[in-house]
């Protein structure tokens, strides 16, 4: 009767083992900043900036020593409209004149 509960264990301890193995990758995935290294982030671009889309951040090492920062980059609040601040803004007749030598040479 007792080798029943060992199989049991054993079966157990490898579902326990297969689970955790599944959501540390999952983690790593989706909920955590991950770190690389230079080689890993060359290898492994594709997944690197499809991870950055999805809005986790990847820290890139060279030697252990973080040197980069891989995020998406944020989207424009707004969009620009043509002539939107028309009348506010002006410049005087004379913008485009020489300026006179006393200015260039500090005579005020």
């Amino acid at each position: 009767m007792e080798p029943a509960p060992i199989a049991a264990d054993r079966l157990t301890v490898r579902r326990a083992a297969f689970i955790n193995a599944m959501l540390q990758d999952v983690e790593r995935k989706l909920f955590m900043t991950q770190t690389v290294s230079v080689d890993e982030a060359q290898n492994n671009l594709q997944d690197l900036l499809a991870q950055a889309l999805a809005g986790n951040e990847v820290i890139i090492t060279d030697r252990g020593k973080p040197v980069a920062r891989l995020v998406p980059v944020a989207p424009f609040k707004k969009k620009r409209v043509a002539g939107f601040n028309r009348g506010t803004i002006w410049t005087s007749d004379d913008f485009d004149e020489p300026l006179p030598d006393e200015l260039w040479l500090g005579q005020e």
